[in-house]
């Protein structure tokens, strides 16, 4: 196919859209009477608060799910009363969807050379532009979580289809990958693509030749940009505990039959009553010190230090360690109250922590969401669900990986503005993530590259 620009005619048209998804729980009005256009040579972001409709958008966009009413044309057809023939043709030939989730991207068993053998020239170059030149040899589950994402990006380019839809593509990367992403999308829009991207990163949307606006599922003027507050950072009381303690910890694997150094003689001490940043960008080995002290792996060595006693992380009281894992790990049969109260139910406290489960549900605006299944909210939404649950016993220590990734700039605030109450209550919170700004809530910085941490 050619990349040559071409003309920036209307390639989409939607015309009072509107969608509603039948659940268990009722009906779920996601999109309501949504007018919008995206131009071939465009970038579009779609902006708006969780669960207002942008993931839903593009769906509809994609030919994953058909809308409930009005109009949705693409090339002059509409999709709406399109034959399940000509849906699987659009998705073959006129689109490329990139998931939220990075991982759904890909298929599990392949390398991303295999990914790309049917786009050998293009999928190469383009991975090797957002920096994974040298990892085209690994599967899916050897990339960190930014690593898939910038993957699953620079393959559906490589696709070449005139239409391209990311759901928060740079929700789970730091400054530098985003803006190896970014130089992507500005060059190939100007291909004659027409690029729609949902986002909360003011960086996709200061590059964007027009931003759509979504709340409850309605296109809004403006939208509700909301300014992060601030806060300051949580001091441990006098006295205070240790919660954990690294010393010399490492961690390596076998990758393409060479020796990849994930950690290396990393040691800190965090007390209860504090919050720990882990700051690096993707792949810099954040995550693996966070399963290291969850004890989802043993370290080659080094060891580490439970309120001040050696121990093995695999037999610590699991109650007193909350974790919020990158990928959410919610079980998808139980609604968000009951995702929220599990570890309440496990350990015979259900009825005495009630009260918490309600506070936290209000906290991070689930309330109204509480007897959905997870299938039934945003992205950003689940991220909220799974912080609560693992906030819900009150845990000595809480590791969070990209606490607030999927969150909008208001959602992003309450996150950390939890974190620093769980920190009140005597909780150790020890995060791993790439927001600079997260910094401004943190009682300790760790700053992380190539598994190597420094102070500061």
């Amino acid at each position: 196919m050619s990349l040559d620009p071409v003309s920036r005619d209307s390639l989409v048209t939607c015309q009072e859209l509107s969608k509603t998804y039948d659940t268990p729980s009722g009906g779920i009005e996601a999109l309501r009477s949504v007018d919008a256009e995206f131009a071939l040579g465009e970038i579009t972001a779609i902006v708006g608060s969780s669960g207002s409709g942008k993931s839903t958008l593009l769906r509809a966009l994609a030919g994953l799910d058909r809308p409930s009413s009005g109009e949705l044309l693409i090339s002059g057809r509409d999709l709406g009363v399109a034959s399940p023939r000509d849906l699987r043709r659009h998705r073959r030939e006129r689109v490329t969807y990139v998931s939220q989730k990075a991982a759904d991207n890909f298929i599990p068993h392949l390398t991303l050379a295999e990914h790309a053998r049917d786009l050998p020239h293009l999928g190469e170059s383009l991975l090797a532009d957002v920096g994974l030149g040298e990892r085209m040899d690994a599967k899916p589950i050897e990339l960190s979580g930014g690593e898939q994402a910038r993957a699953a990006f620079a393959l559906a380019l490589a696709r070449e289809t005139p239409l391209v839809v990311a759901d928060e593509p740079t929700a789970e990367l730091d400054r530098d990958s985003a803006e190896l992403l970014l130089e992507a999308i500005r060059r190939h829009a100007g291909t004659g693509r027409a690029l729609v991207v949902a986002t909360h990163d003011p960086d996709v949307t200061a590059i964007a030749d027009s931003v759509l606006h979504l709340e409850r599922g309605r296109v809004v003027d403006g939208g509700m940009a909301v300014q992060a507050q601030g806060a300051a950072a949580p001091a441990a009381p006098p006295g205070a505990e240790d919660a954990v303690e690294a010393r010399g910890l490492s961690r390596s694997f076998m990758h393409g039959g060479e020796r990849v150094h994930a950690v290396r003689d990393a040691s800190f001490t965090l007390r209860r009553g504090e919050i720990g940043i882990l700051l690096g960008r993707s792949g810099s080995g954040k995550s693996t010190i966070l399963t290291l002290l969850a004890g989802w792996h043993p370290p080659d060595s080094g060891e580490i230090l439970w309120a001040g006693e050696p121990i093995n992380p695999a037999t610590l009281p699991w109650a007193e360690l909350g974790y919020l894992p990158q990928r959410f790990g919610l079980i998808p049969e139980l609604t968000a109250r009951e995702n929220i109260e599990l570890p309440a139910r496990l350990t015979g406290r259900r009825d005495e922590l009630a009260p918490r489960i309600d506070h936290l549900l209000e906290e991070l605006g689930l309330t109204e969401l509480a007897a959905r299944v997870p299938a039934e909210t945003s992205i950003g939404q689940q991220q909220r669900i799974a912080l609560a649950r693992a906030l819900v016993l009150s845990p000595r220590l809480l590791l969070a990986d990209e606490p607030s990734s999927h969150q909008d700039a208001g959602w992003h605030d309450a996150v950390w503005q939890l974190l620093a109450e769980a920190a009140t209550e005597g909780t150790a919170c020890l995060a791993a993530t790439h927001e600079e700004d997260a910094t401004q809530y943190a009682t300790h910085v760790w700053r992380i590259a190539e598994g190597l941490v420094e102070a500061g």
